[in-house]
């Protein structure tokens, strides 16, 4: 007798793979079991395989019968700023329409951003995130790596990173101090006082963090810069983690392979040279298809009135040569109020398939055992097998592809959080009352 089987799924979608994720020709072979099932005991996967024998193995005091729909493992997002204040809405109108500088974009829309978030009251942050928790939980997320950085002075900084650590849901939250996120106004014009007081800082927030990030980028630090901050947190005992290579090439992806980061994330400009040096490492390259989206980076955009090239149109190839160069790859929806506002990881996967011309099975990869790995849990999940949290989702189409195929909507059905169900029928269980809707102002 067990707590849990889940049977009939038109297919089961394991993400199995070799130890540390799937790469190279390994992102094209996806484990799919038809008419498969899973056996969930104590929070765990005991079991999976075509339903039949798994049902023959095991009773449970609670069967889902999934009847013939997709079951994946729980997506895996490792990479978001979930804690913020205020909109940019009305800067991204600018940018629409052509009334923006596209030079300052990025960097003014952070100090904005900031702004709102100091200003902000703990409670109001908190019933923000919750609310962004479980819009992400209702589109299949179970696991979330989450960024400081909005606050950039101590207070704030060590405000967030309380508020996330103290997080109660179902959506595991993974804190990482990212101070080094862009100069604040205040020290515009003292560039090492500020990487000072960040370093000065990683003590403080050491409590409330896994990871420390830095922006190794030219519209953020040198590499330099990030490799004294990223040193002096390692022997504190933080996990690194790299925004590496946005804007323009900066030495990110090399620097994270050298001093073995768990991630290097972006990646838009990685050269060569940052291709190699993670080939065959254990550090993910997360790529965030969101930003080129929502930024129209890879489509002819206005500037007044003159309609300008696309910014990054050679993505496509450029991720096809990371998969090919043999880099450990993930994908990421960025939530951030600026170049990412988006909740969704399914939005991604469909993104992905559009933008990079990633196959299905690469995509499936990428958003589970992948992401998994980008956050130093592809041990404990992103894959169903036995060991494993029994973090899955149960969707409302009979094969992985559709998933992948359709936009717009949301095909979650039921997700499974280490063992208990937490959505039924597009629903939170129990539902959430006297909480913010989500981010509308």
């Amino acid at each position: 007798m067990i707590d849990l089987l889940v049977t009939h799924a038109g297919e089961l979608v394991t993400c199995r793979t070799a130890p540390f994720g799937a790469v190279g020709e390994g992102l094209a072979r996806l484990e799919v079991i038809p008419d498969g099932a899973v056996a969930v005991d104590r929070g765990r996967i005991i079991a999976t395989g075509p339903t039949p024998r798994v049902r023959r193995q095991y009773r449970a005091r609670r069967v889902i019968d999934a009847g013939g729909r997709l079951v994946s493992p729980g997506l895996v997002d490792p990479h978001s700023h979930l804690v913020f204040a205020g909109s940019r809405h009305r800067e991204y109108e600018g940018l629409v329409t052509g009334r923006h500088d596209p030079g300052t974009r990025l960097g003014g829309g952070i100090r904005y951003t900031v702004a709102m978030t100091r200003r902000a009251s703990r409670a109001a942050l908190e019933g923000q995130a919750l609310a962004d928790l479980d819009t992400m939980l209702l589109h299949g997320t179970t696991t979330l790596e989450a960024k400081s950085g909005y606050g950039l002075d101590r207070r704030t900084e060590i405000r967030t990173l309380r508020l996330m650590k103290g997080l109660r849901h179902p959506v595991e939250v993974i804190p990482t101090y990212c101070g080094a996120h862009v100069l604040p106004a205040e020290y515009r014009a003292r560039r090492a006082a500020y990487v000072a007081f960040v370093i000065g800082m990683l003590e403080k927030v050491r409590p409330y963090a896994e990871y420390c990030d830095v922006f190794c980028d030219p519209v953020g630090f040198t590499a330099e810069e990030c490799r004294g901050m990223l040193t002096v947190a390692r022997s504190l005992g933080f996990r690194l983690k790299v925004h590496a290579d946005q804007t323009g090439p900066a030495g990110g992806a090399e620097l994270a392979a050298a001093l073995e980061a768990t991630s290097a994330d972006h990646l838009d400009f990685i050269s060569t040279a940052g291709i190699r040096a993670m080939a065959g490492r254990r550090t993910v390259g997360v790529l965030l298809p969101g930003v080129a989206y929502h930024m129209m980076e890879m489509t002819p955009t206005l500037v007044g009135r003159r309609l300008v090239p696309a910014a990054k149109p050679f993505l496509p190839r450029l991720v096809r040569r990371m998969i090919d160069g043999g880099m450990r790859l993930a994908l990421s929806a960025d939530y951030n109020p600026g170049t990412s506002p988006t909740q969704s990881m399914q939005a991604v996967m469909q993104l992905a398939a559009r933008f990079f011309r990633l196959a299905y099975a690469e995509i499936w990869h990428m958003a589970t055992i992948n992401g998994a790995h980008a956050v130093d849990r592809g041990g404990d999940r992103g894959s169903l097998e036995e060991g494993k949290r029994a973090d899955l989702v149960i969707w409302r189409v009979p094969e992985h592809g559709m998933v992948i195929n359709r936009f717009g909507v949301n095909l979650v059905d039921t997700v499974v959080k280490d063992g208990r169900v937490v959505v039924a029928r597009g629903t939170l269980v129990p539902p959430r009352r006297g909480r913010p809707a989500g981010r509308n102002a």
